[in-house]
Parts: C-alpha cells; structure tokens; sequence
C-alpha cells in the first residue's frame, strides 16, 4: 500500500475516519493524503436570514472584510491542519493535505485517481444536510464510483 486518501469536514465521523486511515498509513509506512472539499453550492445567509446559494465561489460576497471564497479557504485549511496534526499524532510520517473546490464525492474521487490511491477513507456521515440518512451521499457516491478500495469508518 503507497497511498491513502482521506476526506475529512472535520466532524467526528471524519475525525474517526483520519485516525483509521492515519493508523493504517502508519503500519504500512504509505502516504496519508487529506482533502477537505468547499461546496461549490455552498449557502450563506444573507440580510434577513434567508438562505441563497452561492454558484461561483469567485463572487464579490463580503462578510467583515473578507469574502465567502476567503472564510470558505480559511475554514478549510484549518480543517486539514487539525487533520494533519491528528494523523500524524496517530503514527503517519508522510502527510499531505489537499484542499479542493466542487462536489465533494467528485472531488475526492478525483484526488484519489491523480495520486493512483490505493484506498479511500471515509467517515460513515459528515456535516451534511442529510444527516440522518444511515450513509451519507458522499460516502454511497464514492463507494459506488471509486476505482479503488474504500473504506467507510463508523
């Protein structure tokens, strides 16, 4: 095994998943490879606290200075850095992080397929809106398309 991949949104389904896939990294002295997917239709709440998607991230939103891009960016690095802190605290020596913009199931596919992942890791649900679905969209999306071994980490 020379790769593993690992989605994390930073929830404690993920945060399981990082420590499996950071263990795993570890035994097999493989590269742990973190990725943390923005929503290209991520929401904000605008004015009077209504809802409005956002389509392109590249948009002129401002929230106190910084825009949605930015506050979404900020966020997500600081996901992978508490990821990366996690895993290499639980034995993986050779860590990367990933930060990537779109839909997250075809995000982390991807990432897998440019660095010829032998695995994928995954967290049974996430942060997602459909929360209390048993397995959550990304997870059933990827482990249905995936052209590698994924695992799915309760």
């Amino acid at each position: 095994m020379r790769c593993i991949v690992v989605a994390t949104d930073g929830s404690d389904a993920a945060d399981r998943a990082v420590d499996f896939a950071a263990d795993l990294a570890g035994r097999f002295a493989a590269d742990l490879l973190l990725t943390h997917v923005i929503l290209a239709s991520a929401t904000v709440l605008a004015g009077g606290g209504f809802p409005h998607p956002v389509t392109d991230l590249r948009a002129p939103i401002r929230i106190e200075n910084a825009s949605l891009s930015e506050l979404l960016t900020d966020a997500g690095n600081d996901i992978l850095a508490k990821a990366k802190e996690r895993a290499e605290a639980k034995g993986a020596r050779r860590v990367h992080t990933e930060l990537r913009t779109g839909d997250a199931a075809e995000m982390v596919l991807s990432v897998a397929k440019e660095h010829d992942a032998d695995v994928i890791v995954l967290g049974k649900r996430g942060r997602g809106r459909l929360a209390g679905l048993l397995l959550g969209s990304t997870s059933q999306k990827v482990m249905m398309l995936a052209s590698c071994a994924v695992i799915i980490v309760p």
